[in-house]
Parts: C-alpha cells; structure tokens; sequence
C-alpha cells in the first residue's frame, strides 16, 4: 500500500467537507469559500509520509460528507470539540469532545454527519500502512498487530479512549507550530511520533488500563456529558461537585467515577485542563491581559494561576503575549 493512498483518501474527504473537487496535498491552510461556513483546515505531510490534519470548522446548516476507498490507512484521531455521527461501512459512532480514537480501515464507505452551529475541532494523524506495520515488526507483533492482523475479515475497526491527561500539552503545542516550511514538517512529525507511541501502546499493547469498573447506562452516560457541559458553561464560578451532581441528575459518586471512566480524568483537573485551554486561546487572540485572563477563566490568584499554567503548557502566560 503506498503513502499516497492515505492522501487521496484525505483528499475525497476534503473535496466533499469543501464541496469542490479540485483540493490536492496541498499544504496550505484551507478555508471555506461559502461565507455562511466558518473555520480552517491545516494539512501537514512529513517526510515519512505521515499526514496530520488540524481542522476547525462550524456550519450554519447540517453537513453531509461521503467518502469512499478501496485504499487502506491508519488514523490516530482527537476530537477536542463537538459531535456528530459518524457511519463506516456498517459501523456507526458518535464523535465524543476530548477522546482519542485509533481507526483501522480499508476497502470502506464512510458517512459524516456534522450538525449545525456545531464547532467542531478535530486533529487527525493518518499513517501508511507500509510505516505502521514496520513499526509492528520491531515490536514483534506482525501477525496480531499489523492491520491485516487488526482487521481480519472486517473493513474497520476502531478503538476508543478519554485524551491521556500527559499528552494535552503535545497536542498543543502540535495545533501551535511555531515554524513554517521544511522546519514545520520535522516539528509536527516529531510531536505526532509522540502522540503515536503514547497511544498505539495504551491501545495495542496495555489494552487492560481502558477498560471500565463501573457499570453506567445509557442515562449516567447523558448525565455524565450533562456534567461536563455544565463545567464548561460555568467555568468562571463552578458549582460544587455536590451542586453538580444535582444539577446533572446523577449520585456524587457515579458522577465521580463515571466522570474519569469517560474522560480520564477527575471533575476538578478536568475543570482546571479547560479552563487552561480557553486562558491560552483569549492570550492568543490579544483580546486580553494575562491578569484579566486569569480573571475571565475563574482565577481569584494570579500566582495560582501562573503555576498551574506553566505546569501544564511548561511555558509562563507572559510569553504568550510576548507572542502576539
């Protein structure tokens, strides 16, 4: 199979997300020519024939994309905002905010249902088949973890798992590059191998530490993301997890341990781990103050919120306005 496979079928996926038929493995940073769409799509292709995709979008009405290939790829995929179903040759899911998926396909059909005033931030790296199984021979897992392997008779498989609190800052700092050109390529490569290695092992090779110890329904699971939304919309003054528990229809202790079952993390770093995030993009956006940034965000202390900021970025909030 070769590396130029994983760009076509990046390249039908975007002709029909842009509805144009005409997009390549172009590198350039992609915008929607409709002025009711919003958002941008980044494509990086390395060296070694890894691509990574950066998208960022939101439609006014609800997108239908289709896809279709008789090629093969492997695609390590984070959805850091917003949902949508997704259909894949008789397999159907939803697209769940700060979780990581590793998709194995070939010979597939694929269906996304975006929905609209939906944001939608998604960050993709496809890898060849010929670099992933290569990659499989020196762990010493051909048979059982190269994608013929992996797949068997099936067309694709998926495995899923809440964001690795340890790789945010990768993420980051990969949505982030600071370099252009050949320098870009060889940064971004370098984080996604990053990404690849923590992940392929927690997915392939520790496959025990995802699995769950609480049995939760259908309706904990809605009760659970209700928490999460409410943590967002309120990140400035929280309720209590008391207060939250109540507000989201579900006991303290499901909501508890639910909640890190589904996001890998507790309800309080959970909390602090966005409220970071937004303090960074409002930073880049030069809209405002690293002290009224830490205000907007819920901080009462600015040295709190310096600490916490540098122990999850490894950087002071001063440096991002000395960015701008």
């Amino acid at each position: 199979m070769t590396r130029k496979s994983i760009h076509n079928i990046y390249n039908g996926y975007f002709n029909a997300l842009f509805e144009t038929p005409t997009i390549r493995d172009t590198t350039e940073r992609m915008h929607f020519s409709q002025p009711s769409d919003h958002g941008y799509v980044d494509r990086v292709i390395t060296s070694s024939g890894i691509e990574i995709v950066d998208s960022d979008y939101r439609f006014t009405e609800d997108r239908l994309v289709r896809v279709q290939s008789e090629a093969a790829m492997i695609e390590l995929s984070f959805c850091l905002q917003g949902s949508g179903e997704v259909h894949v040759t008789g397999n159907s899911h939803e697209l769940v905010p700060d979780s990581c998926s590793l998709q194995l396909m070939r010979d597939f059909q694929a269906e996304f249902h975006y929905r609209s005033a939906e944001p939608i931030r998604l960050l993709s790296i496809g890898v060849p088949v010929t670099l992933f199984d290569s990659w499989m021979v020196e762990q010493g897992s051909l048979h059982t973890c190269s994608l013929s392997g992996l797949l068997d008779t099936q067309s694709f498989r998926m495995f899923r798992m809440p964001i690795l609190p340890e790789t945010s800052r990768i993420l980051v700092q990969l949505r982030d590059c600071p370099y252009h050109t050949s320098m870009r390529r060889l940064y971004a490569e370098g984080k996604a191998l990053e990404l690849l290695s923590a992940y392929l092992g927690a997915f392939l090779f520790e496959q025990s530490h995802t699995k769950r110890s609480l049995h939760l329904s259908r309706t904990d699971r809605e009760s659970i993301r209700r928490a999460r939304e409410i943590i967002l919309e309120q990140m400035a003054n929280p309720p209590s997890l008391i207060e939250l528990s109540k507000l989201a229809g579900i006991n303290e202790y499901k909501l508890k341990v639910g909640f890190k079952e589904e996001y890998g993390t507790t309800v309080f770093a959970y909390l602090r781990k966005k409220r970071l995030e937004k303090a960074w993009e409002i930073m880049r956006s030069g809209e405002s103050s690293v002290s009224q940034t830490a205000t907007m965000v819920g901080y009462n202390n600015f040295s709190h919120f310096a600490e916490a900021f540098r122990k999850q970025y490894g950087i002071n909030p001063s440096e991002i306005i000395k960015k701008r």
